[in-house]
């Protein structure tokens, strides 16, 4: 009963919304026809009624230069006064130059409803493929949707220092920093990464209709991650220059050998193959530094020598 109750708040706040919406897209010319196909998709299989042509040509124009001054009540203005439906979608689709595999686009959206405040959201989709685009543009919509309803949604405003950091949000790519996203209620696992930084991960519950607020700071990466495989090679070249040493100076039982020899050979050898290995498996470590939790050893018994590879499993 209770599932089923929250089931009709979540219908009854969703047919609250403007059932008839218009769509209006601008900025790079050959990517409008694809966005506005995948905003009235996802408004119609969202039980919305589409109204064609919200804003007469001239009434884009003036939307435009609303936006141009930064002018948000202009813009609010034009939708009231001029737009054919209760509520206009409008998003502004711009490229980043990379080429057709590198290419980033970006897209500004609001949700403009008579009677409501209007919402924006802003989605990035780095080397951007018509499949990737199609998922930005679904994420894009769900958060303006969820906006719209602060009662069933919450929001995560994540700040980093430096900013810029990648953002990835249960394992998805979310973003960078600074982050400010409808976050659907619930647990959920926050990992930031930015080169030459440590990765950290929080983990927040976001509650319907408040703000999770973090602040990271991202600490430089440990050296230590290349240092460490640098130490190992260096110990390896000291066991093979033992081992070198140890051999030169053997002597073995003759007759013209004194009672006491020194019997140095075989250590020597081992120490040498022990060195050799402790260099490649540091070399490879260092090659590796930062991801694997392993590391080469070496060690000596008065039975012999072993190396081998210790990690964490």
């Amino acid at each position: 009963m209770r599932t089923l109750g929250f089931l009709i708040i979540l219908f009854a706040s969703t047919a609250a919304r403007a059932e008839e919406v218009g769509v209006v897209v601008t900025g790079e010319a050959t990517m409008q026809p694809q966005l506005v196909a995948q905003i009235e998709g996802w408004l119609k299989s969202h039980g919305h009624q589409l109204v064609p042509a919200p804003l007469s040509p001239d009434a884009v124009n003036t939307l435009i230069d609303c936006f141009v001054i930064e002018d948000e009540g202009c813009a609010r203005r034009v939708i009231e006064k001029r737009a054919k439906a209760k509520a206009v979608i409008y998003a502004r689709v711009d490229i980043q130059p990379g080429g057709d595999k590198d290419k980033t686009v970006t897209v500004l959206a609001y949700w403009f409803e008579q009677g409501h405040p209007a919402v924006a959201e802003r989605r990035s989709c780095e080397r951007c493929s018509d499949p990737a685009l199609s998922k930005t543009t679904d994420e894009l919509m769900v958060a303006l949707d969820a906006i719209g309803h602060k009662d069933v949604a919450g929001k995560l405003q994540l700040t980093s220092t430096p900013s810029g950091a990648r953002i990835a949000i249960d394992g998805k790519p979310s973003g960078k920093t600074p982050f400010d996203q409808a976050l659907a209620p619930g647990p959920h696992e926050v990992t930031i990464e930015l080169d030459g930084r440590e990765t950290e991960t929080r983990f927040v519950t976001a509650k319907a209709g408040e703000p999770v607020v973090l602040d990271v700071p991202l600490v430089a990466a440990s050296a230590n991650k290349q240092r460490m495989p640098l130490v190992v090679m260096s110990a390896g070249a000291a066991l093979v220059v033992t081992g070198v040493v140890m051999f030169a100076i053997d002597q073995d039982r003759g007759p013209d050998q004194p009672p006491e020899i020194r019997n140095t050979g075989p250590t020597g050898v081992a120490l040498g193959i022990a060195g050799v290995a402790v260099v490649a498996g540091g070399y490879l470590w260092y090659r590796s530094a930062g991801k694997h939790g392993s590391a080469p050893v070496a060690a000596i018994t008065h039975e012999g020598a072993y190396v081998g590879w210790l990690g964490r499993f």
